[in-house]
C-alpha cells in the first residue's frame, strides 16, 4: 500500500507532465492564432472602453465592484473547470485553466457598465437583462468559436449564476457608507 506522500508525489508528477503538454499544445497551437488574437484585442478594446467611457468620479468604486465579479466569477470558472464541467480552449495565457478575457475583462466591465448606466432602473431587471445576454448569447456565441465548451452544463445553469453576481454587484456598487481609515 502507498503512502500518503508517494500518492502525492505520483498525483504531481503527472499533473506536471500534463502541465508541460498543455504548454507545448498552446505554443504550438493557440498562441497567435486568430482565436489567441481575438482574446488579446478583447482585452485592450475593453481596457480602452473602460477608460474613455468610466464613470470618472466613481472609478474606485467602480474597480472595486469589477474587482469583486472578476475574482468570484473566476473561482467559479476554475471550480466549474475542476469538476469537468465546461472547458476553455485557446486561452490567452497557458497558466491558467479559465478563459480571462471572460472572466477579468468582459464580465467585470461590462456588468459595472450596465450598473452606472440608467442607475435608477431596478437591478433586478437589469440583472434580468444583464444574465439572460451573457447566458444566452455570450456563452453561446463563445462556443460557436471554439473557445468555450459546455461539457456537462446547460446554458440556464449559468442564468441564476450570473443574476446573483450582478445583484451581489449592484449592492457593492451602490454602497455609499465607507468607513474612513
Amino acid at each position: 500500500m502507498k503512502d500518503k506522500e508517494s500518492i502525492y508525489d505520483t498525483y504531481f508528477e503527472k499533473q506536471k507532465e500534463l502541465n508541460d503538454e498543455k504548454l507545448h499544445i498552446w505554443l504550438d497551437y493557440i498562441l497567435f492564432s486568430w482565436r489567441w488574437w481575438l482574446g488579446v484585442a478583447l482585452i485592450l478594446l475593453l481596457i480602452g472602453l473602460w477608460i474613455k467611457f468610466r464613470k470618472k468620479e466613481s472609478t474606485d468604486r467602480l474597480l472595486y465592484t469589477g474587482l469583486f465579479v472578476a475574482i468570484f466569477s473566476s473561482f467559479l470558472d476554475m471550480i466549474g473547470d475542476f469538476l469537468g464541467l465546461w472547458d476553455y480552449r485557446y486561452e490567452v495565457f497557458p497558466l491558467t485553466s479559465n478563459y480571462l478575457p471572460w472572466d477579468l475583462f468582459l464580465l467585470p466591465i461590462s456588468m459595472v457598465f450596465f450598473i452606472q448606466v440608467k442607475p435608477k432602473i431596478n437591478p433586478v431587471i437589469k440583472a434580468l437583462i444583464y444574465s439572460a445576454v451573457a447566458a444566452f448569447i455570450g456563452l453561446p456565441l463563445l462556443n460557436w468559436i471554439g473557445i468555450y465548451k459546455p461539457l456537462h452544463w446547460r446554458y440556464i445553469y449559468s442564468f441564476p449564476i450570473l443574476i446573483v453576481i450582478y445583484l451581489t454587484a449592484s449592492y457593492i456598487a451602490s454602497r455609499r457608507k465607507f468607513e474612513k481609515l
